[in-house]
């Protein structure tokens, strides 16, 4: 007989959801059936594709966090950013860097569009130019992609495309449906994590090996080393947010950093 029970011997590898070891896993099944590859390399005549975008909306500091764990599981992929965002400035000297960084290490950089409202292929053409334009100009890094932040079905049926820009929801890369269902019959199948859950299914290896292009949009304010469920990870993003804010107040107003514990 053994001195202890049995089933301390099996080791239960238990992966939480919106962990770092999650992602890693979804990374090498993508891997195992597809080649990754970047919004530049797809045309009319690509058979099978996977390309991966990640909408940045709360946390660049989530988003490098992100970059840096792709970059050891070797894998590039765009990074698009808001200059419309009450949560993060884009622009500050902390962020620049960081944004930055994630460009040196092989990611390309895009803008994420909130369209707040326009409607017309005119307004919001001119829209995309102006902000891509004032963003490369501060970043000093090329922008030449941009998605949509909850885009409206008008936007997406306009199939906007720009010179000089990709638009990462145009017919390439994306199948407009005017219908709420039948998703699961689309030629390019489109997987995102938007509001921290799979409503378009989830990229397990059954669905990653059936469909021969892929759409991936992964959102790293969702994903964190631990892995939380949504009221956690606001949490925890809440939390992050105030060490951030506390910090930069401690810098520029050290008269008042005895006042923060």
């Amino acid at each position: 007989m053994l001195p202890f029970p049995l089933e301390i011997l099996v080791v239960k590898y238990v992966v939480n959801p919106f962990s770092y070891n999650e992602y890693s896993q979804i990374l090498h099944c993508i891997k195992k059936h597809h080649e990754i590859i970047d919004y530049s390399q797809v045309n009319k005549d690509t058979k099978q594709f996977a390309v991966i975008r990640h909408d940045v909306e709360f946390s660049v500091e989530r988003a490098y966090d992100f970059a840096k764990l792709e970059k050891t599981l070797e894998i590039n992929t765009s990074y698009m950013f808001q200059i419309r965002n009450n949560a993060y400035n884009l622009f500050s000297n902390e962020n620049i860097k960081m944004v930055r960084e994630i460009n040196a290490m092989g990611h390309k950089i895009g803008l994420h569009v909130h369209l707040g409202g326009l409607s017309s292929f005119a307004e919001i053409s001119k829209y995309i130019l102006h902000d891509s334009k004032i963003m490369e100009s501060f970043l000093q890094i090329p922008i030449n992609r941009f998605s949509f932040h909850r885009p409206p079905k008008e936007a997406l049926k306009m199939n906007v495309k720009l010179e000089g820009l990709i638009n990462t929801y145009e017919d390439r890369f994306f199948e407009f449906r005017e219908e709420e269902d039948g998703f699961e019959n689309l030629q390019i199948k489109y997987i995102s994590d938007s509001r921290h859950a799979w409503n378009y299914g989830y990229p397990d290896e059954k669905t990653i090996k059936a469909n021969s292009k892929i759409h991936f949009l992964f959102h790293p304010y969702s994903w964190t080393e631990h892995g939380f469920d949504n009221r956690l990870n606001f949490q925890s993003l809440k939390d992050e947010k105030v060490r951030v804010f506390t910090n930069t107040v401690k810098t520029e107003c050290n008269h008042f950093s005895g006042h923060f514990q």
